[in-house]
């Protein structure tokens, strides 16, 4: 009789736990590209290489008019605000209509004065800066899990809804940055973040203006306006503009809200 030897049975538990490796290896890999490219696109400039930081970015004085109200536009203020502006020696951009895009907000900079005729919200404790482009799921995916982009909707009108930036992220993307930049913000509850004006002050804004309420569009308009004439006409500081607006216009006859002027520390006109 012969005998035969048995044949050890090669256990399953190495490939099982091989398996469960790459498995949790390409989780883990998928999980850090996500975070890397967040950061990425939360913080841009930790990737760039500045050479010049030594130097000024705003060698000519410019101004920029971002108007979204595609609902309310008024050419009329637009070549009026402009005309006040170019008097002062700023060269004047303007975006409008379908130019007022999430990219538009995210790079802009480099300007001296930054006008956002826009609609705007306040969620979650954040100001959010309406663009013109209809919301789709599919768009900005990773800039809304990274919570800067949001749907919204227009207060007090029927529609669809719209992307909306989170305002600390305004000229995110640009090398240039905010830095004295003066923010006249003509959209609703412009001055009731305090979180999101802190932040834009750290950012290197050198003042904030906007509404410490609701206000209509006509009010706005018209209360702005005033405020860049005693600017750049009348020579007036920033608090004495906003003061005599105030004063000669009035708050908001629908919501009574008012113009509100902050200023970064250490800028006292």
């Amino acid at each position: 009789m012969v005998r035969t030897k048995r044949r050890k049975k090669r256990s399953k538990e190495p490939v099982y736990k091989r398996k469960k490796l790459i498995k949790t290896i390409a989780i883990l890999s998928t999980i850090f590209i996500i975070i890397f490219v967040v950061i990425l696109l939360m913080y841009p400039d930790i990737f760039i290489l500045n050479n010049n930081k030594g130097s000024t970015f705003n060698e000519k004085l410019k101004a920029v008019i971002i108007d979204g109200l595609e609902d309310d536009p008024n050419p009329e203020w637009i070549e009026k605000v402009t005309s006040y502006l170019s008097s002062s020696g700023y060269k004047v951009d303007v975006y409008k209509g379908k130019n007022v895009t999430i990219n538009l907000l995210l790079n802009i900079g480099g300007y001296k004065i930054i006008i956002l005729r826009v609609h705007s919200t306040i969620f979650r404790s954040h100001l959010f800066i309406y663009s013109t482009e209809k919301y789709v799921e599919s768009k900005y995916v990773m800039e809304q899990l990274a919570g800067m982009v949001e749907r919204g909707y227009v207060f007090n009108k029927s529609g669809p809804p719209y992307f909306a930036l989170n305002a600390i992220y305004l000229g995110l993307r640009n090398s240039k940055g905010l830095k004295d930049s003066i923010i006249i913000m003509m959209g609703c509850n412009g001055t009731t973040s305090p979180y999101t004006i802190m932040t834009l002050m750290q950012k290197g804004v050198k003042a904030y203006i906007s509404w410490d309420g609701y206000v209509t569009v006509p009010h706005s308009d018209l209360a702005i306006v005033k405020l860049i004439k005693y600017i750049c006409v009348d020579n007036l500081s920033l608090r004495e503009a906003v003061e005599k607006v105030n004063k000669n216009i009035g708050p908001d006859p629908h919501y009574h809200s008012r113009l509100i002027l902050f200023m970064r520390p250490g800028n006292s006109k």
